[in-house]
């Protein structure tokens, strides 16, 4: 089971404060932990490691529902074939995220060109009105 910790050790070794460790208890992200005599909390590194799959997780962009139905609180029944399917989802959402993230880009770009490279005898507020229905005139690209 690993070493035992009351939650300000835990909440420092995570980098997740002591409501959050709480709140994930709450909704059974996170097992209950051991109470000791005095009501006090005390938590093991299963718990711990248990806190960082969920930061990762999170970092990767899943949602704590996402997480909840993935991540089992005892991490002896996960589900192999569940999580690399959800996980192979999450690339797959991410690569489009990326496509669309190009896009904005090369569009963002092309904006800071046009209104750098105004014809001259122009001013920036016409210049302004020129870009606007050009870029409202186009169809959209997804």
């Amino acid at each position: 089971m690993g070493f035992n910790m009351n939650i300000s050790e835990l909440s420092k070794l995570s980098g997740l404060n002591a409501p959050t460790i709480r709140y994930y208890e709450q909704i059974k992200l996170l097992p209950k932990p051991q109470r000791l005599a005095n009501g006090y909390r005390r938590y093991s590194e299963n718990d711990l490691q248990q806190l960082m799959l969920i930061k990762q997780a999170q970092q990767v962009g899943f949602t704590l529902e996402e997480i909840k139905a993935l991540v089992p609180a005892n991490m002896s029944s996960w589900n192999h074939d569940t999580i690399i399917a959800a996980l192979d989802e999450k690339i797959k959402d991410i690569n489009k995220m990326q496509k669309i993230l190009t896009e904005n880009k090369k569009n963002i770009l092309q904006l800071i060109d046009s209104i750098k490279n105004k014809p001259e005898d122009m001013s920036c507020g016409e210049n302004a009105q020129r870009l606007m229905k050009m870029y409202l005139s186009e169809p959209e690209q997804v």
